[in-house]
């Protein structure tokens, strides 16, 4: 827990505000929770896969074996994800059968317990269900983990880049074969195969400026190459209403391709970045620390009611709710779901997590030639600066 990478805390702060306001304003401020999920998959794909590369190096070495790695990684990406989101299913079950939360979608929870929730949602119901909706996200996740974790530990180290490559060519070509089909669209945004690509593209990133004299991290480690990135980000965000309705596949999918492009190409830049302004602003120390717990506060956001959007309310204003009730309201939200989201932290997490350094203790034994960016982090605190956790913050 103490190879950080500066900037990443940060910028997974921003990722979740962006999904929260996102939830709470009804997609009234264009579809920045859209960007905020793909910064998500990005960034995990930066982490997991960079990971994944250094166990495969220590296989190919004779250091480890295949069984052990794979192991080891499952070990630590239970203790990360599984505790708090079992928790918070189980207490859903109980307030439901308790009459304290509606049953309306409790068909819905073996698929949360299988973390399936994105073919629920996207194959069985073909809607947003509400307070479960951002559920499907932590699917694809763990969804990527099962299939390409034993894959990437089975192949040579040097054919990661060319593997990820590839999850992303078939991600794209099925993004292009789903639309041309007329899917609906809420089959095609859950489906794994139209995700997975982007968390490949954030490990291909990340492998390539994990070499010390690449031009790649040099190139991204400007700060007008970060600049730009974020107004190129900002154009597409803003834009996404129009772009979504194209009615060729292909211009669509080449939008989503640039997007995605940019997305893992911002994440780099700010693994890379050299400018001062840039990462003391990503470490403020709130967004630090918001950063670090943001898994539980999103985990939790969604399931606490929007305090103003309901009939009582309404009635009580006679019709027409005020604006600063509204704001009010999102307020009260945020402050509730932070608040569960320390405790979380505190009681459960942080305890938990511990137990990662105690059992996988840091290897220190990966060649300069095969670091990830979370190993080159602990050995170049100059190039990734030592502040944002690599292995525990996907």
């Amino acid at each position: 827990m103490n190879n950080r990478i500066a900037g990443f805390d940060g910028l997974r702060a921003i990722a979740v505000l962006m999904v929260f306001f996102q939830h709470r304003l009804f997609g009234d401020i264009g579809e920045i929770g859209h960007l905020g999920v793909w910064i998500f998959f990005a960034l995990s794909g930066f982490l997991i896969i960079g990971i994944l590369s250094a166990q495969r190096a220590r296989i190919e070495t004779n250091g480890s074996r295949f069984g052990v790695e794979l192991k080891r990684f499952l070990f630590r990406r239970t203790l990360r994800i599984f505790p708090i989101y079992y928790l918070m299913l189980v207490v859903m079950c109980v307030l439901m059968a308790l009459g304290m939360a509606s049953p309306e979608l409790a068909s819905g929870m073996p698929f949360h317990f299988a973390y399936l929730s994105n073919l629920w949602i996207g194959s069985v119901l073909h809607y947003w269900p509400g307070r479960y909706s951002h559920l499907w996200s932590l699917a694809i996740e763990e969804q990527f983990y099962l299939v390409f974790a034993p894959l990437l530990l089975l192949v040579a180290a040097r054919r990661h880049r060319a593997v990820c490559l590839a999850i992303v060519a078939v991600g794209l070509v099925s993004l292009l074969a789903m639309r041309a089909a007329q899917w609906q669209d809420v089959t095609i945004y859950t489906h794994p195969l139209t995700n997975f690509w982007l968390l490949a593209l954030g490990g291909i990133g990340g492998l390539l400026i994990a070499g010390k004299e690449s031009r790649v991290r040099v190139m991204l480690g400007h700060g007008m190459t970060l600049f730009v990135l974020s107004v190129c980000l900002v154009g597409f965000c803003a834009t996404e209403p129009v772009w979504s309705e194209l009615g060729s596949s292909l211009a669509f999918t080449m939008v989503s391709a640039l997007y995605g492009l940019c997305i893992a190409a911002l994440v780099c830049s700010i693994a890379c970045c050299r400018n001062a302004a840039v990462i003391g602003l990503l470490e403020t120390s709130w967004l630090v620390n918001f950063g670090r717990i943001s898994y539980g506060f999103y985990l939790y956001h969604n399931l606490i009611p929007d305090l103003t959007r309901n009939h009582h309310v309404t009635a009580f204003f006679g019709g027409t709710v005020p604006l600063w009730a509204h704001i009010a309201g999102i307020v009260a939200s945020f402050l509730i779901s932070l608040t569960m989201a320390v405790l979380s932290w505190r009681l459960i997490e942080a305890p938990i997590l511990r137990l990662k350094t105690r059992r996988a203790p840091l290897d220190t034994t990966t060649p300069m030639a095969t670091q990830t960016p979370a190993t080159f982090a602990a050995r170049n605190g100059h190039a990734l600066r030592d502040k944002s956790t690599a292995s525990d913050a996907a």
